[in-house]
Order: structure tokens, then sequence, then C-alpha cells
């Protein structure tokens, strides 16, 4: 680790440094900064580090570009910018932030952000809905058309700049072929990305003409949008302008991108609608094609600068070259033909997870799932809500029903199917028969098959169980009196069975899970065993 940057990590990582007097600080690290967050406050420190694209190796440049970050992000913000302040070293070689001593760096004061209002986090706790979509879509839609433009900032729109960001990114690149990428992957991007801009040279010189260059965010994704009533941006690019200058599509593709990557297709999709409404220009979703690929790509160049990196440990290094290789995975699948359908069959004994699970997994992928409990109850007329306490096996759950129930879903699964769409059933496909007709189905419609089994522990099932019959709303009758029945009725998925399988379990984290399936399903990129 830089001698420099060890000492300022280790003195500001100590409360008392600060005037506030936190009662703790949280240092996190990123490529080009070092973040303390202490209390109500963050302090972003960059790094003495020339990358070829920013250079911060002067006292005078990182001043320089700390005000250039308070002033560019309050053109997307309000209130959480709080300035640049100094850091001392005192005369006793005490670094601090009180102002004892003479200057030897500067960090960006912002108030702290609530985990649950940035985007990212909130995806995770379940806490965005199509409305709040609609909102972060209309608001970057208003930022870009109050962005400033003009010819100084058009010409980094020029088929010309925009190649030469493209070629910066592979040369950049090649020395992570064979440890982040593919030699294969890297060839293969490289020539279409440079083979697109060639056959798109008009497209790309009308975007200039129309006058959509424009200063932009630069590094629109997931973790610098917040959820504040005003939906406000942070973090955006100021250490290099040619970043920052670009085609608003290229700014919202970034955008677009991380929601695709972090398993969130079908929102993606809806900023993309929200945010085109209106927009008659066929050559649109070529375009945000291309930039999405690049974009993917950058992401990937980032994670990968971290194996370089002495400071940053051996785990973390791991972890990074794993993320820049799935984006460069998502690269290349945007330039893929499109994967077809996708058959999901949910299977596991009642209060497994797996209707909590199809709920989630069919919110990313923007379907409806095809659910026994309710397709049971509308085929003998009741409401989704109304319980009916029959003993197993009989009343509307005999065996006939449930066959007769199964053949019912088979049928809606087909049409969809025939209509080139993802389809999710979830019921307990406890019978092997029906698990191969599912199997079946698929092949016959060249569809892609998972068949995920929930499986838990019978005292959290006992709990679910208990919880969820109080739960008016659920069409689900499922009790735990009936459970050992079920249990003891369940057909064990064997060894034969196991094509496109895949396990669940409570500690299994569900957004990585999901995130996973939902790649795998949208974008042809293979899961790791999970």
């Amino acid at each position: 680790m830089n001698e420099y940057i060890e000492r300022l990590m280790r003195a500001l990582s100590n409360p008392s440094a600060y005037p506030h007097h936190p009662d703790s600080v949280q240092v996190v690290q990123t490529h080009i900064s070092i973040v303390f967050l202490s209390g109500a406050y963050v302090y972003k420190v960059k790094k003495p580090l020339s990358l070829g694209f920013l250079d911060f190796t002067t006292l005078d440049k990182r001043k320089f570009f700390c005000h250039q970050e308070v002033e560019l992000n309050s053109r997307f913000s309000r209130d959480i910018y709080m300035g640049v302040t100094p850091i001392y070293e005192s005369a006793s070689g005490v670094i601090n932030l009180s102002g004892d001593g003479q200057e030897i760096d500067y960090a960006v004061l912002m108030k702290i952000i609530p985990e649950d209002k940035i985007l990212r986090n909130a995806l995770a706790l379940n806490l965005v809905d199509e409305p709040i979509i609609d909102k972060v879509a209309a608001a970057i839609r208003a930022y870009h058309s109050q962005a400033t433009g003009g010819p100084q900032i058009s010409v980094f729109g020029t088929p010309e700049v925009i190649a030469q960001n493209v070629r910066e990114n592979f040369y950049q690149t090649e020395d992570f072929v064979g440890k982040t990428i593919s030699s294969e992957t890297f060839e293969f991007v490289k020539r279409q990305s440079l083979s697109f801009m060639e056959k798109n040279r008009g497209a790309l010189e009308q975007r200039v003409k129309d006058g959509n260059i424009r200063d932009c965010h630069g590094d629109l994704h997931l973790d610098h949008v917040v959820l504040f009533d005003q939906i406000m941006l942070v973090d955006c690019i100021e250490f290099n302008d040619r970043f920052r200058y670009s085609d608003c599509l290229s700014d919202i593709a970034f955008l677009l991108m991380d929601l695709d990557f972090s398993g969130y297709p079908a929102f993606s999709n809806r900023v993309l609608g929200q945010y085109l409404l209106g927009c008659s220009d066929d050559k649109v979703h070529d375009l945000l094609r291309f930039y999405k690929v690049y974009r993917a790509y950058v992401r990937g160049k980032v994670q990968s600068f971290t194996l370089n990196e002495p400071e940053i440990d051996t785990k973390e290094r791991m972890r990074a070259a794993s993320i820049a290789s799935n984006y460069f995975k998502l690269a290349r699948a945007y330039f893929e033909p499109p994967p077809g359908p996708t058959l999901v069959i949910m299977c596991g004994l009642m209060g497994s997870g797996k209707s909590f699970l199809a709920s989630k997994l069919a919110m990313r992928l923007g379907v409806g799932p095809i659910r026994s409990d309710v397709v049971r109850k509308e085929s003998f007329s009741l409401a989704h809500s109304e319980h009916r306490l029959d003993n197993y096996g009989e009343g509307i759950y005999t065996r006939a029903s449930s066959e007769r129930i199964y053949q019912m879903m088979f049928d809606e699964a087909t049409v969809r199917l025939k209509r080139r769409e993802n389809v999710i059933i979830d019921a307990s496909f406890g019978r092997q028969v029906n698990r191969m007709a599912a199997v079946n189905l698929a092949k016959e419609h060249n569809a892609r098959f998972f068949l995920i089994h929930c499986d838990a522990p019978d005292d959290i099932i006992h709990s679910r169980l208990e919880v969820r019959i109080k739960q008016t709303k659920d069409p689900s009758d499922g009790r735990w009196e009936l459970f050992e029945q079920q249990k003891s009725d369940f057909e064990i998925v064997d060894l034969e069975e196991k094509y496109g399988y895949v396990k669940y379990v409570p500690d299994i984290d569900i957004s990585d899970f999901l995130t996973r399936i939902t790649r795998q399903i949208s974008f042809g990129i293979e899961i790791a065993q999970i």
C-alpha cells in the first residue's frame, strides 16, 4: 500500500480526527477514492494517482477536482454536497480535520445518505415498485433535457471521439485477458463494437446534429440514484469531461445496463419505455444496445483495475475479478441474439418458500406466475382469498382435481411459450410425472428449463404456515396439520431428473440467487453452481 495513503487511512479512521466526534468511522475504498463514513457525514478523499483517464497526482489537482465534484453534482442533488474541507497535518505530524497545521489534502464533505434510499439497496429490500421506477425515469429525462449542450460539448459525441473511448477500453483491458475476460470474448466484443460504429456512423452524426450530446452524469449506475421525494443523483464524473460529455442515450444506457446486470430486466425495460415517451427515432434502440455494451465493458474494466491495487486484500480482488467477468459476459450478451423463452417450475413442500421466490422472480422478469393455488380457486369459482380447510386429498384437493389443475397450468404455459414468453409455474410438483411433463413441455417448445427446488427445515416451515393461514389475502390453504401427509407423498427429485435443477434453501442470499437466475434467463449468462 502507498505509504501516504496508509497514513491517511490510519489517521482518519480515528473518530478523534473529526470535529463532530463520531462514535465510529467506517472506511470504504474504490479504485480512485477513500471514503470515510463518520456518523452523519461522509468525507471522500481522492487517491494521489494517475490512470491515464484521470490525474490526481498533485495537491492542486485533487483540490480542483474536489471542487468540481461538488459543483457538478449540485446540478442533480440538493443538500447532500456540503463543500470541500481541507485535511491538515500538525507540526507534530498528526493528521486532522480541525485546522491544526498545514493543508496536505482535501476531502469532499457530504451528508450521509440513508442506505435504503440508494436505488441498489432499495431494490434488494423490495422497496421499489413501478411508480418509483417511473419517477426515476422521469427525473433523468428532465435532468437530460436541462443539461448544457453546445458546440464545445457536441464534439464529444462525434464518431471519432466515441471510437477513441471504445478503443481505449480495449487497450486498457489487454492485460486482463485470461484473468477477467476470455480472449474470445475480448476479440468478439471489440470486433462487434468497431463494426457497429462503422455501420452506424450516420446515426451517430445525426445525434450530434440534433443536439443530443450534453453535459450528463457519466456514471449513472444504481448506487448513484437516490430515492428522496425528489429523485437525486450523486457521484457524477468530475475528473474527465470526455466521459461526462456524451449522448444522453449513453448516460441512460448505464442505468439500464446496471438494472440488467443486477437482475431487474423488467425494470430496465420500464425505465427505457418511460424515458423514450414520445420518441420516434427508429435508430434509438440499436444505439442503446451499443451504449449498453460500452457501459458494461467500462464496468468490467473498472472492476479489473482492482486486481492491480496492492492495498486491496486477496478476497476483495477475487470478488472484483468475478464481478468484472460477469460485466464482460453481459457486454457480449448484448451483441448476441436474445435467448429464447424459459420455462421455470417451482418445486417444494407447502411453506418451503416457492411462492415467495416465484413472485420475486416474476417481478424481475416482468411476467405473471401461474400459481396453482390461484388456478385451483378460479377453477372452483372461489375467490382467491377464500380458504377451504379440506382434509388432505379431499374436497378441492383430490388427486383427480389436482391433476386437472396441472393440466390447466400446462395449457396456459403452452399459450405463453408459443408467444416466446418466459413462464413460471408455481406449484408443489410433488409427483415425478408432472415434473417430467414440464420438462417435455419445455423441449416441445424449444425453451430452456429450470426446476427450482425450494427446501427448508420443518421448524421454519411450521412458523411460515402458522403466519400464512392468518393472512386472508393469500390464496394458499397450506396448514401445518397437512404438512406431514404432503411430505410423505412427495416424490424426491432423483438424479435422472436433474435437468435444469437448482436448489434454494433459506441460508442462500435470495437477492444473489435471483440475480443469477435472472441473468441466465434474460441474457443466457451461465450461472455458477448455487
